[in-house]
């Protein structure tokens, strides 16, 4: 955005300079018909200018959501990334898209150490290898096309994540896919 105010700055310049030397060499009438320049040397930097503000605006307002938004089939599905790069996925989420499976207490008594209050209001979510474990009991199609969502949006890239950067996957008392 510098730039293009640069740009817009240095053609200024100019077109002030082109217009001062009209007038002084040929009175006001010249100089009132150098004005056209300001509209021939502007019109590109300001279109450029409008469309840098756009885009600025517009990361400003994405930048929260950026890397964590996730949409299946038009439901949207809340996913937190710890420190560790493990991804959380709201079980009301799950839920809204297979059907109600079972109560939180069965959840956090099958995956203790991928069942997880947390976000603000805190609230129940799958970690993303208990997530495709649990998804991997259910039996309907929802299921099966959303666990291959999960695992190719979700789970896959938080596993390459955690690879890259030597973090160790944790000990889980569960089956989690492979």
């Amino acid at each position: 955005m510098i730039d293009v105010l640069r740009r817009i700055a240095w053609r200024l310049a100019l077109c002030a300079g082109i217009s001062w030397l009209a007038w002084r060499l040929g009175g006001m009438e010249s100089m009132i018909t150098s004005l056209a320049l300001l509209g021939l040397a502007l019109a590109r930097p300001l279109i450029d200018l409008a469309s840098e503000l756009r885009h600025g605006m517009r990361a400003v307002v994405w930048r929260k959501l950026e890397g964590r938004h996730f949409v299946y089939r038009g439901t949207p599905v809340q996913v937190l990334e710890d420190d560790d790069h493990r991804r959380w996925v709201r079980a009301a989420d799950v839920r809204r898209i297979i059907g109600h499976t079972a109560s939180n207490g069965a959840l956090a008594l099958t995956y203790p150490s991928g069942w997880r209050t947390m976000g603000r209001p805190a609230e129940p979510h799958f970690s993303d290898e208990a997530l495709i474990a649990h998804l991997m009991k259910e039996s309907t199609p929802e299921a099966l096309r959303f666990r291959h969502w999960a695992e190719r949006e979700i789970a896959f890239p938080a596993k390459r994540l955690r690879e890259r950067l030597g973090i160790r996957p944790q000990a889980t008392d569960f089956q989690p896919s492979d």
